[in-house]
């Protein structure tokens, strides 16, 4: 079957100025030689060199050196770059070059990471998955990435980055602000597919992916990089028992450790394997119903749930979902 790492869907939906939806999606395979692949940091490069006006960046990592190189160049020609990243990885050369540039960059200082890997570009834009900015997140790790043009979706993710970079508030377990919850929104509907973004831990994503899974009538499959939810674990155990078709990939570095919930789903009897990829498989990603995506920067773990600074996206889309799929069995399947 036939390869496919670029997806772009075009929708004719206006309202509230809204400009028509483009969406992008970009996985890596770091064992295709050909080059040819649109992979995540290709795209991010070409986000970056086609930005106007400002690139508001939130990574966990930033440190290919290719990638820094394209942020002082972007802030060279004018455009307003701002970026957020993680404490633990404040160094390195990448890092050192773009703060010396002149490019404001604000570190999380919290006792938990600032684990998004996002940017809004030009306020109708957003780069998100579980793609880090470094050499292994673009050529040697599995990773995934979406490009979406929405205004709408720009703007709930800009006010994200301004609670980190504006007002130094990591980790955020409840809104701030008098009518914060009213003015809140994080759903994006069109005619043919809605797109939610939610952040943790204010937004509880623990229980929200229980609740998605709960709703699953045929199937759940799932790509895992970091698997010890108790929780999720149990809800994934409970559709299986009820005939729905479950099936995990999970990072092999991970998975035979204290906390994950890989020995437990074998023994519970689903089909869940390890990743032969001799590097990592990055992804966070679930499949429901072969039309609704969970994909962002959220390992299934405790740490991410409650101390963690991190973005998901629900989005519901057959379009998308196939290709995630497909991606899903390239990696189940892999014979390697």
């Amino acid at each position: 079957m036939k390869k496919i790492f670029t997806l772009i869907i075009l929708f004719t939906f206006t309202a509230n100025g809204e400009t028509p939806l483009k969406w992008q999606v970009f996985f890596t395979d770091p064992y295709d030689k050909s080059k040819n692949l649109i992979t995540p940091d290709k795209a991010f490069i070409n986000a970056l060199r086609n930005s106007e006006k400002s690139v508001c960046g939130a990574f966990y990592d930033i440190s290919s050196e290719k990638i820094s190189e394209e942020f002082i160049a972007a802030h060279k020609r004018g455009i307003d770059v701002k970026i957020v990243t993680e404490k633990d990885n404040y160094s390195g050369k990448a890092l050192t070059s773009i703060i010396e540039a002149g490019i404001p960059v604000v570190k999380d200082n919290s006792a938990g990471f600032m684990h998004n890997k996002f940017a809004v570009i030009d306020k109708k834009s957003v780069f998100t998955g579980s793609y880090n900015l470094t050499e292994n997140g673009a050529a040697r790790n599995n990773n995934n990435a979406i490009l979406i043009q929405s205004s709408n979706l720009a703007a709930i993710y800009l006010d994200e980055f301004n609670e980190m970079f504006q007002h130094k508030i990591f980790g955020n377990k409840q809104d701030y602000g008098a009518f914060e919850l009213l003015r809140k929104k994080s759903k994006i509907i069109t005619p043919r597919i809605s797109v939610e973004v939610l952040f943790s831990p204010e937004d509880n994503i623990e229980e929200r992916i229980m609740n998605e899974i709960a709703r699953a009538a045929k199937s759940v499959f799932f790509m895992a990089f970091s698997f010890t939810s108790r929780e999720i674990s149990e809800a994934l155990i409970k559709k299986f028992r009820d005939g729905i078709d479950v099936r995990g990939l999970f990072e092999k570095s991970g998975a035979f450790s204290k906390h994950s919930e890989f020995i437990k789903m074998k023994l519970e009897g689903l089909p869940v394997k390890v990743d032969r990829n001799r590097n990592k498989m990055h992804h966070k990603v679930i499949i429901i119903d072969n039309c609704r995506i969970i994909t962002g920067s959220y390992n299934f773990s405790k740490n991410a749930s409650m101390r963690n600074d991190e973005n998901i996206l629900i989005i519901e889309s057959k379009d998308a979902a196939d290709h995630y799929i497909e991606e899903f069995n390239r990696l189940y399947y892999l014979k390697r």
